[in-house]
């Protein structure tokens, strides 16, 4: 039992874990007390979480959605599902820079998910014969680059401002 303590966030095993320990040896283990302890620490990371990443993952995920919106409504039209690859991670390369990259793995992987459930749906406006999975891997090169471009941006304006 008391290696579930772990699962929860730093901060909160400093402040309460000897506390928590104490309960802890005081409870009969069982699969109950198991799962109010994960619960408790699902809890302790929830209410940790700070408004400006709720933002953040917000607008991740409506540019995500966007994207595999206009990439399973593409004929064969990639422009749209680039410049909004472009788009979307400029910001966030601008905003984070030490997670451009995941930013822009995170937007391009709507590509071939939509790819895929275009597929699954066999849904192909306009296309006589789909084109294979793996050439949405294309996709990642404007995602990148729209990342590293707002990374671009803040290195130069943080230069200038020294």
């Amino acid at each position: 039992m008391r290696n579930l303590l772990r699962l929860y966030p730093r901060s909160w095993r400093e402040r309460y874990g000897g506390e928590f320990e104490l309960v802890l040896r005081a409870w009969t283990p069982g699969p109950r007390a198991a799962l109010d302890v994960l619960w408790g620490a699902l809890d302790a990371h929830l209410r940790s979480i700070r408004p400006e990443t709720v933002l953040r993952l917000a607008l991740l995920a409506a540019g995500g959605a966007l994207i595999a919106w206009l990439n399973y409504q593409a004929t064969d039209d990639v422009q749209p599902v680039a410049a909004a690859l472009l788009l979307f991670g400029f910001p966030f390369g601008l905003h984070r820079p030490t997670h451009a990259w995941l930013y822009a793995l995170l937007l391009f992987a709507a590509v071939p998910l939509s790819g895929a459930w275009a597929d699954v749906v066999s849904y192909h406006p306009g296309v006589p014969k789909p084109a294979p999975f793996y050439e949405s891997i294309v996709a990642l090169m404007p995602a990148l680059l729209g990342a590293y471009t707002g990374v671009a941006i803040r290195w130069i304006a943080s230069a200038s401002r020294a």
